[in-house]
C-alpha cells in the first residue's frame, strides 16, 4: 500500500459524505444552489453530482486499486 491507497480512501469518503449530505442537508451545498440558478434545476444538479460525488468515488476506487496492486 502506498499514498495512492490513502488518497483513494479519502476521496471515497468525501464522495460518500457528499452523497449522504445531499439527502440529509442539501442547504449546506452553496455551490449547488449557484449551479441550479446558472444552468437550471436538472442540469445544475447533474453537474454537481458528477463533479462532487461521482468523480471522487470513481477516482478514489481507481487509486485504491492502484495502491493495492
Amino acid at each position: 500500500m502506498d499514498a495512492n491507497f490513502f488518497l483513494g480512501a479519502l476521496m471515497m469518503v468525501y464522495g460518500i459524505v457528499t452523497l449522504i449530505l445531499r439527502r440529509v442537508a442539501p442547504e449546506r451545498f452553496w455551490k449547488l444552489e449557484r449551479m441550479k440558478k446558472k444552468w437550471g434545476e436538472k442540469a445544475g444538479m447533474r453537474i454537481h453530482v458528477i463533479g462532487y460525488t461521482v468523480l471522487p468515488l470513481v477516482a478514489g476506487l481507481v487509486l485504491i486499486i492502484r495502491g493495492l496492486a
